[in-house]
């Protein structure tokens, strides 16, 4: 399929199903459109009616009769014109919101890998300004152009009945003139994408900087920060510089053209003929009026042409968000999971970028209720054998098997929902204490809240905020300390009752307060439950039932921890250096 047909066919078929429900306006716009554009053509034919017959004939009657016509005619077109404009602007606002939402949702469907590539602020970009583009597309400018072609067409059509000669003259400068326009508006469209790429990385960098702020202030870097936002800033501008100069240089030669030289050559051809009496005086006001009217058609549609190409360049990088397989379409499996024995990890190879193995053959077994830890260097493939446990990325060697039915056949959604995740970093939405434990999920009771709170050793600290657990957080939680942003991700996982808590590093960033805090109430909350733990402190795992010990994507040792000291040098080596720096720490 060709560029061109899928700017035109293919994206409009796409867009087909947002507008199906209210065709009904746009039948009423293109209704209004036709009756406008055969309006405008009316009133400097009545001019000519009054100029040519009803003043040589000194009939008052007459002229009074189509001065009145005159004035009806353009307050009804006005009028007209008004309430196509507001009916389809009610129409694009009603569809760019559905629009968007579809979009949206289709980003929350998304991989979790992808999400770790892109940048937030080209996503924002996207989703949300790129959308304001395309509401072009479903306002009234679509059939302005329509109206604008008609009206153009008209316009020849009673110049040509009306004076052949001169028609005929002025015809091959017009064509020329909308041939340009058209290879012009080609050429621009690639500038048009690359305003909207500079756009999305001007929007990302403020993004990142302003969620990096604090590091920004205290390492000092404002004005590194400063720099590289100006030289995105200006590469920018550059590139909308260029394109606002060919755009509007080339329409102020247009106006130039039709205003000035056109007009020149309509009274140098029509004067002598006026003089000899072959044409009426009302002829050359009408060829005036017309080539002064047929300026704004052009120019309005060269304008709304390149509008809608920006649009669809914007639609474009909208669709291919679109485009992109959803977690429906990776993970396929439909069975409904049962836990009831073991989880198994047969032989798991796995690799980001390909070959380049980041799990190397690993094995080993998770039975109900048991608590197993997995300890290692940071890039040993502890935290990729979380995320092919929950389930974000499929094996692509070997086998993860639930009670014997491998992950890949069961329904991811239900096998996520028996998980409760913990991360070291702790994402909190701007909210309450109680939104932010159940994550806006009305199932989770006010109860379940208190409870799971209760369980982590949170109580003082819901006490003492004014409102309790109606207290507001602010953004990612800035007005907390990080231990009370652990402990409300701990509660969070408990208040949705999962099967299996897994812990990747979730006590690595907080202090040994809240960790021995942590620690003397972990029994109660891995209570009748199944417990994986990534531990960068080995104080959180001493009594797991099984220790697995990770180096360079295998497992090289695996024990209790005792059994661990007398049987693997690493693993000893390890305890012996975490013990040190305590010793240090004291």
């Amino acid at each position: 399929m060709s560029e061109k047909k899928q700017s035109t066919f293919y994206y409009l078929r796409l867009l087909y199903p947002y507008i199906k429900k209210d065709r009904g306006l746009l039948l009423f716009g293109l209704f209004a459109m036709l009756i406008t554009s055969g309006l405008r053509l009316l009133d400097p034919l009545i001019l000519a009616h009054i100029i040519d017959k009803s003043i040589p004939n000194n009939n008052m009657a007459e002229m009074f009769r189509y001065g009145i016509f005159f004035v009806v005619v353009v307050i009804f077109s006005g009028l007209l014109s008004y309430l196509q404009i507001v009916l389809l602007s009610r129409l694009g606002i009603k569809i760019i919101t559905q629009f968007k939402s579809q979009v949206f949702n289709h980003l929350l469907k998304l991989p979790i890998p992808w999400f770790n590539e892109q940048p937030v602020g080209e996503l924002i970009a996207r989703v949300e300004s790129d959308s304001e583009r395309v509401k072009v597309l479903f306002s009234d400018l679509s059939i302005m152009i329509i109206g604008n072609l008609l009206f153009f067409a008209g316009v020849f059509l009673v110049l040509f009945l009306r004076e052949k000669m001169i028609t005929l003259l002025i015809l091959p400068a017009v064509v020329i003139a909308i041939i340009t326009y058209y290879y012009l508006i080609r050429y621009l469209s690639k500038f048009y994408r690359q305003i909207r790429e500079k756009y999305a990385e001007v929007t990302a960098r403020i993004t990142d900087f302003v969620q990096g702020m604090q590091l920004v202030q205290v390492l000092n870097q404002e004005a590194r920060v400063i720099r590289e936002l100006d030289e995105a800033s200006r590469a920018k501008k550059r590139l909308e510089t260029r394109t606002s100069f060919i755009e509007y240089g080339s329409q102020s030669v247009f106006m130039f053209v039709f205003s000035v030289l056109f007009i020149v050559l309509i009274i140098k051809v029509s004067a002598p003929r006026i003089l000899t009496g072959m044409i009426s005086l009302g002829t050359l006001i009408i060829f005036i009026q017309y080539m002064y009217r047929m300026i704004w058609p052009l120019m309005n549609i060269s304008e709304n042409v390149m509008q809608i190409q920006r649009s669809f360049v914007s639609l474009k990088r909208i669709l291919e968000l679109t485009e992109l397989p959803t977690e429906d379409e990776l993970f396929t499996g439909s069975e409904l999971p049962v836990f009831e024995h073991e989880i198994v990890f047969d032989h798991v190879w796995f690799a980001y970028k390909a070959e380049e193995w980041v799990l190397k053959d690993v094995s080993f077994c998770i039975p109900k209720g048991s608590q197993i830890a997995l300890v290692g260097a940071s890039g040993s493939g502890k935290t990729t054998t979380i995320s092919l446990l929950c389930g974000f990325y499929p094996v692509q060697k070997g086998r993860i098997l639930v009670d014997g039915k491998p992950l890949s056949e069961l329904d991811f959604r239900a096998w996520r929902a028996k998980i409760g995740l913990i991360l070291q970093d702790i994402f909190l939405f701007p909210g309450s204490i109680l939104e932010n434990v159940r994550v806006y999920n009305d199932d989770v009771s006010d109860t379940g809240v208190e409870q799971a709170i209760s369980i982590v050793q949170m109580d003082d600290f819901i006490r003492h905020q004014e409102g309790g657990l109606d207290a507001e957080l602010a953004e990612r939680g800035q007005n907390i300390s990080q231990g009370e942003k652990q402990l409300i991700s701990f509660a969070r996982a408990l208040a949705f009752k999962p099967e299996i808590v897994i812990m990747d590093e979730a006590t690595a960033s907080i202090d040994p307060q809240t960790e021995a805090k942590i620690q003397r109430s972990m029994q109660e909350v891995l209570s009748g439950k199944t417990a994986v733990i990534v531990a960068h402190r080995l104080t959180s795992v001493l009594g797991a039932d099984n220790i697995l010990f990770f180096k360079e994507g295998e497992i090289i040792d695996h024990g209790k921890h005792q059994d661990l000291l007398q049987s693997s040098a690493e693993y000893r080596k390890l305890v012996e250096l975490q013990l040190l720096q305590g010793a240090q720490n004291e």
